[in-house]
């Protein structure tokens, strides 16, 4: 099994939850995917898709744009067949419902992100109290086969340690019921 992390806007492979997510997956080969605003997020997508086209257990995780990413290789995985658990931690589904409009994305980022009006098939993990996006339509939103857990946190989810059995659940029921 592998574990392929998206980090966030502004963060990198050091951050607190790609190596809280390592050591809960501290069996499965893990990996960050490094982009910055102005990244050639085609030429990622293109090598990340085919190191991992012949693993057949992907564990995708992203974070706020992260997420928004992964799920754009999920898709991709999907489309040629292949399978993926998809993890999505304060994701940003819709750029148009960020609360902070004064933090800026390059075109480039803005250009290279999707709308996601269904997030299906995934596990959502969203702080109820979120200072950056608004999640206010997907709280009464049904979505198709996926789950989507508020907890009593922001944007940061400083207390995500705390949801780590919640992300491992769902990650051990697919394996186990309806994956691979």
């Amino acid at each position: 099994m592998i574990m392929i992390f998206f980090h966030g806007y502004g963060s990198d492979r050091n951050s607190r939850k790609f190596q809280d997510c390592k050591k809960l997956f501290k069996s499965s080969s893990s990996f960050c995917v490094e982009w910055t605003p102005e990244s050639n997020f085609n030429a990622i997508m293109n090598i990340v898709e085919a190191e991992i086209a012949e693993q057949e257990q992907v564990i995708l995780i992203g974070d706020s744009t992260g997420a928004n990413l992964a799920y754009q290789l999920r898709e991709r995985r999907k489309s040629k067949g292949l399978d993926s658990i998809l993890i999505m931690l304060s994701p940003l589904l819709d750029i148009d419902q960020r609360l902070n409009k004064s933090l800026e994305f390059s075109q480039n980022l803005k250009d290279s992100l999707i709308k996601i009006d269904d997030p299906q098939d995934a596990f959502l993990l969203i702080g109820k109290q979120d200072e950056v996006l608004d999640y206010s339509g997907l709280m009464s939103q049904k979505t198709y086969n996926s789950e989507i857990l508020f907890v009593e946190d922001s944007h940061r989810l400083p207390k995500f340690r705390d949801y780590l059995g919640y992300v491992n659940y769902y990650v051990q029921h697919r394996v186990q019921f309806d994956y691979f």
